[in-house]
């Protein structure tokens, strides 16, 4: 089974980007009753590295064309500041539940990328338009929910 993550989105200006985005509406077949105010994640790409100071690049997700794909456009267009811009990640635990056990926060997030996918009709046809978003920020915290660990980065303390 997939291990899908969910995104809570709120904008400084538009409120609450993710409200509905999880429904029969926003997402056909999909959809997810008990995520209906969060945006279905199908990948997540991340990376932090170092050289002399921390490097924070952009977060990554790749998201399926949904209600929130226009209120995104709009927040990458006029450089919109995230007030909450937090993913959990589910898995299956060995009782077969999905449940979650990992958090990544953003703090000062905003939207630096949008790429809009269609797959060819023809060679492609098994797939569904997509679209990746890249996230910049300034703070991003880590929280494993169910091992009890937690860590956070600092833009601003990035020099050390």
């Amino acid at each position: 089974m997939a291990n899908i993550s969910y995104l809570s989105l709120s904008g400084k200006t538009q409120g609450l980007i993710s409200a509905g985005c999880s429904t029969l509406d926003s997402v056909g077949n999909k959809a997810q009753p008990e995520h209906k105010a969060q945006i279905m994640v199908y990948a997540l790409m991340h990376s932090i590295s170092r050289s002399q100071n921390v490097n924070h690049h952009e977060l990554i997700i790749t998201k399926p064309v949904d209600k929130s794909s226009p209120l995104l456009a709009k927040a990458l267009s006029d450089n919109e500041k995230m007030a909450i811009c937090e993913f959990i990640l589910y898995r299956t635990s060995k009782a077969g539940i999905y449940q979650p056990y990992y958090k990544i926060n953003l703090s000062k997030a905003r939207i630096s990328s949008i790429d809009f996918v269609t797959p060819h009709a023809v060679l492609e046809k098994e797939l569904e338009p997509q679209e990746r978003i890249a996230f910049i920020y300034e703070d991003i915290s880590w929280e494993h929910t169910l091992a009890g660990t937690n860590a956070m980065s600092k833009w601003q303390d990035r020099v050390q």
